[in-house]
């Protein structure tokens, strides 16, 4: 029974959020909400990664995952387009993997 009431609290929790800013912002969102949301899956994709790849351990390692890394942020800052972001860095650390380093 907690259960289902920590799960219908969650469900409650969540839907109020979105509901509010939908009733407070009306159904058009000012230019610069969207203009801040358009670098939303950029943001995340890099709060996801980026610790997980530079410091597995809690402490910054310099390898191939650092590497993909980098190149991955440099092809989103030449493309900004997610797809090809995770292609490229995952491509480079299937590479260096491949080579033994």
């Amino acid at each position: 029974m907690d259960k289902l009431l920590i799960f219908v609290g969650m469900a409650l929790v969540t839907y109020a959020t979105r509901y509010a800013m939908i009733a407070v912002l009306g159904r058009e969102l000012p230019p610069l909400v969207r203009r801040w949301l358009d670098y939303m899956p950029a943001a995340v994709l890099a709060a996801l990664v980026a610790p997980a790849a530079l410091a597995p351990q809690g402490t910054v390692v310099l390898g191939p995952r650092a590497l993909a890394v980098a190149v991955g942020a440099a092809i989103a800052w030449r493309t900004r387009n997610v797809l090809w972001t995770i292609v490229g860095g995952m491509g480079v650390f299937w590479v260096l993997s491949a080579a033994g380093m």
